[in-house]
């Protein structure tokens, strides 16, 4: 089995607290080495039991085959919940497939073809960023591919790149976001019952609500171009 570059692993037995550590700084570094060579592998701890799958068929069958079978966790949805609220990205059951419905038409038939001539000019952007920083020296590739993946998205959805000021506020929050609300949390550990306060730092609510407010000024906007009929042909729209 090939395996595609990524971090180093971390030695095989870590202590518990260890390992969350090693989880909030990099999830792919805080896992053992043999995960990544089996077709699929089981990691427990006192507070949880996860699975990686390597195995394509594997993985298809989880996300396409049967995924009323294989629910989103609710430990993840602990830490995106101030963000995500319930969104598509973490809910389950008839409310995602509802979710799903929605935004499906925008994926199907050649509308991602059509995004195509988008993400090309994000990539060119990335590769003359990249160009301006080669000097020889390492370079944290987390903070350019996350910078790319954004412009990707903001060029697709809405027809502005990532220099655009509201696109560039976005991704500036969201990275404060990301600092101030790590995955692994309380909820995250304790199934909490829904009536038990998460605690999430202030910063965190700031900024989940800063970003819904962006999102929401640029949606709005698109609204109004769509009923001017002014609106560019994007996935937005």
């Amino acid at each position: 089995m090939i395996q595609p570059p990524k971090p180093p692993a971390r030695p095989g037995k870590v202590s518990l607290w260890r390992y969350a550590r090693l989880f909030r700084r990099d999830i792919l570094s805080a896992q053992p080495q043999r995960l990544y060579k089996a077709w699929m592998a089981e990691f427990r701890t006192p507070f949880f039991r996860s699975f990686m799958c390597n195995d394509p068929e594997l993985v298809n069958l989880v996300l396409k085959k049967r995924p009323d079978d294989f629910p989103k966790s609710d430990r993840i949805r602990e830490g995106l919940a101030p963000l995500l609220g319930n969104s598509v990205f973490i809910t389950n059951g008839e409310t995602w497939k509802r979710q799903r419905r929605i935004i499906d038409p925008a994926f199907e038939g050649g509308r991602l073809r059509d995004t195509f001539p988008a993400m090309w000019d994000a990539g060119v952007a990335a590769v003359e960023r990249l160009q301006a920083k080669a000097d020889g020296s390492p370079l944290e590739m987390e903070a350019e591919t996350s910078h790319m993946a954004a412009d990707v998205i903001f060029r697709t959805l809405f027809s502005i790149p990532i220099e655009n000021e509201t696109a560039s506020a976005v991704f500036s929050r969201f990275k404060d976001h990301q600092r101030s609300s790590p995955v692994m949390n309380l909820g995250a550990l304790l199934p909490l019952p829904k009536w038990f306060p998460r605690f999430h730092s202030r910063e965190t609510k700031e900024t989940a609500r800063d970003i819904r407010a962006l999102i929401t000024g640029l949606t709005a906007d698109r609204m109004a171009e769509i009923e001017a009929g002014t609106a560019p042909d994007d996935l937005a729209t």
